[in-house]
């Protein structure tokens, strides 16, 4: 059998095994393969750096599950390692139920402690606040009525001094949502940005993009990261190169392969026609 001929009948298996590691080794050894820089990046990049002060107070949202880690979770760390830089006070929380699951493994990447944070004094975790967007809604008023205890220690949010000057939400200056669906910006939008003027910054998948856009342009959302390239860029930005750089790379490698098996295969297929004819 000719070589022509064993290309055309290859087994798939052999694909699926080039597929595999075209797709692994970037992820284990990053490549960094060049990647240009959006003005989506820049603009969350000089939000975080400019706007968020010492001092602020922060509510950072992963408001999403593990089938939207792949494309959120590198803009998720590389946000929460850009804002430990700083001296600020950050509010973990989430309304989906799989938010506290993904903010424990965002620990296992980056530890507030490692930053000089104190749990308590410096950032707390209320974990999942159960009831969409009628509870975004009671929280805006009273984090105390609408909270009874932290996720970590299970004690009275009375107890945290974090907690002596958060209220309301006139005591927020800003909001970090990492969203997958609802809820998410919107109800955010309706129950903190109109009513108190929180301002908020989202990261979200790149399906969500269209709806999200007349929100940036009106100037609602003041930043937004859309999807895993625009993170890998933001870790560039950083010069902290990580999951998301790492990403890209993978894609990139995984389309090398399918471009150079469209190749290989009708390269084969019309000269195995020259041998018919």
């Amino acid at each position: 059998m000719s070589i022509i001929d064993k290309i055309n009948n290859l087994d798939r298996r052999i694909i699926y095994l080039l597929a595999w590691i075209f797709v692994l080794f970037p992820l284990i050894y990053p490549l960094g393969l060049p990647i240009p820089i959006s003005s989506d990046a820049r603009a969350w990049y000089g939000f975080v750096e400019n706007n968020v002060n010492d001092g602020d107070t922060v509510i950072f949202t992963p408001m999403y599950g593990t089938s939207g880690m792949p494309e959120l979770f590198p803009m998720t760390v590389a946000t929460m390692k850009h804002l430990l830089e700083k001296d600020v006070k950050i509010v973990v929380l989430s309304f989906w139920t799989e938010g506290p699951l993904v903010f424990n493994a965002l620990l296992r990447q980056v530890n507030p402690a490692d930053f000089g944070y104190v749990y308590g004094e410096d950032w707390i975790n209320l974990g999942y606040i159960p009831g969409s967007e009628t509870a975004m809604g009671s929280l805006a008023n009273s984090f105390q009525n609408t909270v009874a205890n932290d996720f970590v220690e299970g004690r009275p949010l009375s107890s945290f001094a974090i907690m002596d000057s958060i209220k309301t939400a006139t005591d927020i200056d800003l909001i970090i949502s990492f969203e997958t669906g609802t809820p998410g910006a919107p109800e955010w939008l309706r129950q903190w940005n109109t009513p108190y003027g929180v301002p908020m910054i989202v990261g979200c998948i790149g399906v969500s993009v269209p709806g999200m856009i007349p929100y940036v342009n009106s100037g609602q959302i003041s930043a937004l990261m859309p999807g895993l390239t625009v993170s890998a860029e933001y870790e560039l930005l950083l010069e902290k190169p990580g999951l998301a750089v790492a990403g890209v790379d993978a894609v990139s490698t995984s389309h090398l392969l399918v471009v150079l098996l469209v190749l290989i295969g009708n390269i084969a297929y019309f000269m195995t026609k020259g041998d018919e004819k």
